[in-house]
Parts: structure tokens; sequence; C-alpha cells
């Protein structure tokens, strides 16, 4: 009976992977026809181009002396008209180098003033507000000081702002030169986001705008309120009131930035846990956004889903484990009672045909299938180095942070950055 109850959770859950998976693909085709129509309606259409919006971005930093500097000459080579542009570092109580090194790029270079606030430590919400108040820019955006942007990343972002709805605009973000394993396994697990972030914003239904290059109309974040802790995720946490407001999230996966992805798993943990914990906690903050038919994709399918999605990935490794346990169990028993050893044999004409199986093989195919999309919509022609590695060995990671994540959430204990 017990058994027969895993099958049906088992397959329940399967079944919505695909069916979400599907979803998503099935969307991003009709999408894509879609913004081909309207890209050769826009040429040909005679009509100039509308002047680009005054823009500040924000760099605010908290011991960043590593990568502080290359972060901002990525923003000095910004392809954006002169004078609609200023860049003002924040220093969140740097404890090392950081305000030194962002003094000493202070002015005006390259024609784009560089303003450098230094405050004390209150997190990266306090530094964004910091911001705000200094700049009468018509956008607003933030790069994080692990991070690089393509030269005309700001540009490609700014056209969009066009759509008065928009309040605003996600990246494509990318790994920044992965070197170890675990940063190879991001990288394709970033190509997977790129996709999904593109496919979130189309249906009006993304929940995030990322610390690396998410730009946002200014007068909509003042009518906000500003920025806000979020459990330590105030890019999620903004970007659900953004949501609740009435206002679009849109994406320009052409738009690329780079950033620095974790190099041990301890760093990758805590970053995940970090993330998983303000997603749960900011769901609980604007929970009657879930299953409510106001709020569209956002709340009828992406943000259930969400959750359903950490609540399968811990039942599948709770499965595989006690399946683990299970067949290494037997196996001793038969040692204990014939004395024989087993062999490992390989039949290579053998295939599983099970009906599970051919599940997990689809949902395998069909990831593949989304991160070669994803490449190609963000600019990249080949998938990359690390997907088999994230096939095989990233799904049996992440349950190891979601848990910790869900029980912290449960007992509220708060995360942190560092």
């Amino acid at each position: 009976m017990l058994r027969s109850a895993m099958d049906v959770v088992t397959y329940a859950l399967l079944f919505a992977s695909l069916y979400f998976e599907v979803f998503l693909l099935v969307s991003f085709l009709e999408k894509r026809a879609e913004r081909r129509a309207a890209r050769a309606k826009r040429g040909a259409s005679a009509a100039p181009e509308p002047a680009l919006p005054s823009a500040a971005i924000v760099v605010p930093c908290f011991n960043e002396e590593r990568g502080v500097a290359s972060t901002l000459e990525s923003l000095l080579a910004l392809e954006y008209p002169a004078g609609r542009l200023e860049l003002i570092v924040v220093d969140d109580g740097s404890r090392d180098r950081t305000l030194a090194i962002a003094r000493s790029l202070e002015g005006v270079r390259r024609g784009i003033p560089v303003r450098v606030f230094a405050k004390e430590n209150g997190g990266k919400h306090t530094a964004m507000n910091l911001a705000l108040e200094h700049t009468n820019a018509e956008l607003i955006g933030c790069l994080d000081a692990d991070s690089v942007v393509d030269a005309r990343a700001l540009r490609r972002i700014a056209r969009v702002f066009e759509n008065r709805e928009v309040a605003a605009v996600t990246p494509g973000i990318h790994v920044r030169a992965p070197e170890t394993i675990l940063q190879h396994m991001q990288n394709v697990e970033y190509r997977l986001s790129v996709f999904n972030r593109f496919m979130l914003s189309a249906l009006g239904s993304a929940f995030v705008a990322p610390g690396p290059f998410s730009v946002f109309r200014a007068s909509v974040v003042r009518e906000l309120g500003g920025w806000r802790h979020g459990h330590s995720t105030e890019d999620m946490e903004l970007a659900l009131r953004i949501q609740a407001a009435g206002h679009l999230i849109a994406n320009a996966p052409g738009a690329a930035v780079h950033t620095t992805a974790p190099r041990t798993l301890r760093q990758l943990f805590n970053q995940r846990v970090r993330w998983t914990y303000g997603f749960l906690r900011n769901a609980a903050d604007y929970r009657y956004m879930l299953a409510n038919r106001a709020y569209g994709n956002l709340g009828i399918l992406v943000l259930p889903l969400a959750l359903v999605s950490i609540g399968a990935a811990l039942y599948f490794f709770a499965r595989i484990v006690l399946s683990a346990a299970h067949a290494i169990i037997a196996t001793y028993t038969r040692i204990e009672l014939t004395g024989l050893f087993p062999h490992p044999s390989l039949e290579l004409y053998y295939v599983n045909t099970s009906a599970m199986w051919f599940l997990v093989w689809i949902a395998v195919a069909l990831i593949l299938v989304l991160v070669g999309t994803g490449s190609r919509i963000g600019g990249k022609k080949t998938l990359p180095l690390g997907t088999p590695l994230f096939v095989l060995f990233y799904s049996l990671l992440v349950p190891l942070w979601l848990g910790t994540a869900l029980v912290r959430a449960v007992f509220k204990t708060g995360v942190s950055w560092r």
C-alpha cells in the first residue's frame, strides 16, 4: 500500500515537472514568432528611435577590494549617450581597501561621473536606498561588485522601458570565467536560468530581479517605498512588490552580464540557502498572491509550482536515499546467507523500459533542450562544457540546501550574506 502511494506521488510530481517544462517550451515558440513579427514591423517603420532615458548604475560594496575596480571599468565602457549615465558606488562599511579603490576612481571618467558614498554597514538594501536619494536619473540599476557587463547591455535594457508598463528589466546572467568543476556546473544552471527568466518575464510572472544588472524605473521604486531587507533577498522582495502593484518585469537576454559564481561547495551552499530561504519567507509574506487569479500566471501557476518544486526535489532525494539503503541492506543480507559476493555486469542490450524511467529520460532530454535554448537566446552557440556533470550530479546537491533552507524558514532563524 505504501509503495503504491509513493508511486502515485512520484508519477504526479514527474508529470507536473514535465508539464511545466513543455509549457515553457511551447510558450517560447509562440513568443518567438511574435517577437519576429514585431522586429519586422519595427524594421519597416521609418520613425526615429526615441532618446534613451537617463540612468544611474549603483555598485553596492562590502569587502569587494578584489572585484570593484574591474566592475567599474566594465561600467565605464558602457556604450550610452554622453550625459545620460552616472555611476554611484556605495561602500557599506567595508573593512578592506574597497573604499580606497573606489575613491581612486571617483570623478568624471570617460565623460561619466563617478560618485562614491560611504556608510556604516546596514545591508545591500540600505546602500541602494542611499543611492536612490542622491540621483535624479529616470532609471536606477544595480551591479554587484563581483560582476562585469557587456558594453551594449544598458542600451539594450533601456530600450525595453519604452513600454510604460515596464517597471524593471533583468539581463541575461552568465558565469564569469568558470574554472572549478562546481563553477562549470553552475554555468549550465545559469544558461537554463537565462531561458527560465526570459519565459517568466514573457508570461508576466518574474518574481526576482537579480543583483547583477537589473534596472528599475526610479519613479516606481520611489512610489513603492524603495528597497527592503526582504529576508536577505531584497531583489526578490522588490520584484514581488512590483508585481503586486500591477507593474511588469521584462527581460533582455541579449544584455549580458557575467557574475562570479561560488568556487567551493561551502560558498555555493551558503548562497543557495540564502536564496531559497528568502524565497520561502517572501512567498509567505506575499501568500495572498498564491492561487490568486488577479496576479495571472504568477499567482495561478508559477509561485505554486515553485513551491511544489522544492517539495518534489526533497521527495525524490529521499526516495533515492531510501532505495539505495534498501539495495545495500539486501545485498548485505544476500552475502550473509550465501557467502557469495555479487559481480557487476553490463547488459549491453538491456534498457529499462518502465514508465517511470521513460518519464525520467524525457525530463532529462527536455532539460537539455531548455539549456540549449537558453544558450542560444543568450548569444551562446554551444552547450556548456559542464553539461554532463550538471545532469549527473547537480540534482544530488540541490536538496542539501533546499532542506536546510526549509528548516530555517519554518523556524525563522534567518540567514546571512557571508
